[in-house]
């Protein structure tokens, strides 16, 4: 019980964490790209909380980190970004996004066959 409780807890907090790091994507400059880097590591943490059927943290934290790599991000965006950053190292972040967002995906469809 206890465990559950503070699993609920941390996964709150990972969420929170994506949050606050999407007003940092706003920051002009290297801000922004650490940032990024910070939310790809709290959506890394957020795989390891997908239990059975329970994976609403890791999706709203994919979803967050997505929407703030396409749309927010200084760097990354998809439109009016920086036009001095190469397309080529945005596209090495966004495989990075792609990437773990897909391993999170099979771990999710892994758990849902191994608790039925």
């Amino acid at each position: 019980m206890m465990k559950s409780k503070v699993l609920h807890i941390y996964r709150c907090l990972l969420l929170a964490s994506s949050l606050f790091l999407l007003l940092l994507s706003v920051v002009p400059g290297a801000m922004s790209v650490l940032a990024f880097y910070a939310s790809l590591i709290v959506l890394l943490l957020s795989i390891m909380t997908i239990q059975g059927n329970v994976y609403w943290c890791f999706k709203l934290v994919s979803i967050t980190v997505g929407l703030g790599m396409l749309l927010v991000n200084d760097y990354l965006r998809l439109f009016a970004g920086l036009p001095s950053e190469s397309l080529l190292g945005k596209l090495v972040m966004y495989s990075g996004f792609v990437t773990i967002v897909l391993f999170g995906i099979k771990r999710v469809l892994s758990m849902r066959i191994n608790s039925a």
